[in-house]
């Protein structure tokens, strides 16, 4: 493949991102979607993987860039929730169309990046973006929702850029394939997974995910739950390998406590749309615990997971919020089942009890809707049935998962109007976050150092 092919939708996209500030054509939109995801689905489906620096250069100095089978996951999942988005809500503000093209832009770069200082220029301006599209407008609790989780966003990124800094005065270079053969500093490479963790909307972690996340516009909210959430994930799947076996086990523990953190919260949570935030920081702990078995299965359940949020965040009818939830629930035919057999395989115990703390706080988003079919979710949910045709069945028990969602959703149905955490000061605020980040850092260097 060669880099004029792999970087082609971000020039697409950015391009078009740019007219799209000065026309509103109905056509011009539609001829977008066809050519970028004509072009995308050629990279994906017709294209082997391949590994190159940008403009010949020397991997010590120059961008590395790498499409393999992680990239393509997380790309498609990319191009289903930008699409159905893109085409559901056409006669959105201008502004915001633009926004969203260049979100793809970024986002598609990070997921082909392959060297740290360019992952950190692409998140960045990714978090930029979703800034953006948070806080435009006149509503008080977005733009302060926004300004929240720019501020949060900039410290962990600035623990980033120093881990990478670190690094590279230890190194000489930048690119991950190029480190893999050095000896590379623990103290360093804690800043950028504390960074990446962050970013993943980690439970406790990521204070500002469930203010943007739940605050948003339907669009925003579906795009960043989708997709935007995946750029910390990307990056923990391209530097896990090079991380010391401690910061590993340190990382699948947060993100087992995330799982079942983010699944509690959300069950007690009486607003859909933070039922759902809430979810997204459990959804994303079992994917960061995913690294342990390998980067490729932390991949494929983001993807599912994508389809899957995105679809329950239009809470465009029953009938789509139904396939979103059973496919989050792991339910088959569907991709969640798929990506939950890697989570069975890995923790067997726990993948059973948190398929039952899903099903019990997802009863709670069908109150209110009604049975209807809409073909702007037809995309999506054909992404997520498209799994079982190329992916066998087997591993965890279908039985068994039955049985367990059942009985989740039951109990969840019976006791959710009737529980309740005891009042609490707002645990996800400015200062509690920045607490919850520097806190994170202490235990990781007393975790390396015991």
């Amino acid at each position: 493949m060669s880099a004029d092919i792999l970087l082609s939708p971000v020039l697409l996209a950015a391009f078009f991102g740019t007219i799209r500030v000065f026309t509103r054509k109905r056509w011009l939109m539609w001829f977008e979607i066809i050519l970028i995801s004509t072009c995308v689905s050629y990279i994906l489906f017709f294209q082997s993987p391949a590994t190159f620096v940008v403009g010949e250069w020397s991997s010590a100095v120059g961008v590395e860039v790498r499409y393999d089978s992680t990239s393509f996951w997380f790309i498609l999942s990319l191009l289903t929730v930008w699409v159905s988005v893109k085409a559901r809500f056409e006669r959105w503000d201008s502004f915001m169309d633009s926004l969203m093209d260049y979100l793809f832009a970024s986002l598609y770069a990070l997921f082909i990046s392959n060297d740290l200082f360019n992952m950190y220029v692409t998140i960045e301006l990714t978090s930029l973006i979703s800034f953006l599209m948070v806080g435009y407008g006149k509503n008080p609790a977005r733009i302060w929702a926004a300004l929240k989780y720019m501020f949060l966003s900039s410290i962990a990124l600035a623990f980033y850029l120093f881990g990478t800094i670190l690094l590279y005065s230890e190194t000489g270079v930048l690119s991950i394939g190029a480190l893999q053969n050095e000896k590379l500093s623990a103290f360093a490479l804690m800043f950028v997974v504390m960074a990446l963790l962050v970013k993943s909307g980690i439970f406790g972690l990521s204070a500002w995910l469930i203010d943007v996340h739940s605050m948003s516009e339907t669009p925003v909210s579906m795009l960043l739950s989708g997709v935007a959430v995946n750029a910390g994930l990307f990056g923990m799947v391209r530097i896990y390998p090079l991380l010391p076996q401690r910061l590993k086990e340190f990382v699948v523990i947060v993100g087992l406590f995330s799982a079942f953190g983010g699944g509690i919260y959300a069950f007690f949570e009486k607003k859909p749309k933070r039922v759902l935030a809430f979810s997204t920081t459990s959804q994303m702990g079992i994917a960061v615990a995913l690294l342990s078995l390998s980067p490729l299965a932390s991949a494929l359940y983001a993807f599912a997971h994508s389809s899957a949020k995105s679809l329950l965040f239009s809470r465009n009818g029953k009938f789509s919020t139904m396939i979103g939830a059973l496919s989050l629930i792991g339910i088959p035919p569907l991709a969640g089942y798929f990506a939950k057999m890697n989570f069975e395989e890995a923790f067997p115990t726990l993948s059973l009890l948190v398929v039952f703390l899903t099903s019990m706080y997802l009863v709670k988003l069908f109150k209110g809707l009604k049975w209807k079919f809409s073909p702007f979710e037809f995309l999506l949910e054909g992404v997520l049935l498209s799994s079982c045709f190329f992916m066998p069945f087997g591993g965890a028990s279908i039985f068994k998962i039955l049985i367990v969602a059942t009985g989740g959703a039951t109990a969840g149905f019976l006791i959710w109007k009737k529980a309740a955490l005891p009042p609490l000061k707002d645990v996800f605020g400015l200062e509690e976050g920045i607490a919850y980040q520097l806190w994170a850092l202490v235990i990781m260097v007393f975790v390396m150092i015991v």
